[in-house]
């Protein structure tokens, strides 16, 4: 039985996220659906981990095990002929038997862009959140020096009080400016749900004065929800590759 490794580019606008759902449209369930067509058998696809309805990904990662001897190359040109265009598969390899795209993870990174501007851009909408206020970005800078570390991210994430072990690390928490865009970059050993949405809507505040950037160890210890911003919506949301 061989381990097939896959590396994913979608498009996530249109799609209820990853995770196969009942009568609902999934990356994870049209990869299923075509990989079961192409190999003649059915196929379960892992993924790297979920992302939510909306989020886009330049480097998810899965895999699936499969008795037959097509070549990689193959099941990558049938698959992107088969997908709709806005998912493409960069990449089809071999892998090691053992080899599983969630456990095997070492970490993640994500890109959150932000489009800062007064007047909305019809070509970013679906890519980009609209900020329309100005931004301070040097208290942000300083909010994510706060940020980067080991830390319990359970006040800036969903997670719920029953979750055993909230603790990540952040080994990158930068902010890069291009022209009118914002784009905040995190790179983690592991994220809770929600978790870079809500760092995002935190860092918003924090870029208008409505929070302190001294405050997010506060925020970070105290485990008080209440006290960082609300989830940004997904359409800026970006998982750009997974770390192994």
């Amino acid at each position: 039985m061989r381990t097939v490794k896959l590396t994913i580019e979608y498009d996530g606008t249109i799609y209820h996220g990853w995770q196969v759902q009942p009568g609902l449209t999934t990356i994870q369930g049209l990869l299923q659906d075509q990989l079961s067509r192409i190999l003649g058998h059915r196929v379960h696809v892992y993924g790297s981990g979920r992302t939510d309805a909306g989020v886009h990904a330049k480097g998810q990662v899965a895999h699936f095990h499969t008795p037959k001897s097509l070549p990689p190359e193959v099941i990558c040109h049938a698959l992107n002929g088969s997908l709709p265009c806005d998912i493409t598969i960069r990449r089809v390899e071999e892998a090691p038997p053992s080899f599983h795209a969630q456990y095997d993870a070492k970490g993640k990174e994500y890109h959150y862009y932000l489009f800062n501007q007064p007047i909305r851009c019809p070509f970013s909408r679906n890519y980009a959140l609209l900020v329309r206020t100005p931004l301070d970005l040097d208290p942000m800078q300083e909010a994510l020096t706060h940020l980067k570390g080991t830390h319990d991210f359970f006040s800036l994430s969903v997670a719920s009080e029953d979750m055993k072990n909230t603790i990540r690390t952040l080994r990158k928490a930068e902010l890069i400016q291009k022209d009118n865009f914002l784009v905040i970059i995190l790179e983690g050993n592991g994220f809770l749900h929600k978790m870079v949405r809500r760092i995002v809507g935190t860092l918003i505040g924090v870029g208008r004065h409505k929070i302190p950037s001294s405050i997010i160890p506060e925020i970070l210890q105290n485990r008080d929800k209440s006290l960082g911003g609300l989830s940004v919506p997904p359409n800026g949301l970006f998982l750009m590759s997974v770390k192994y």
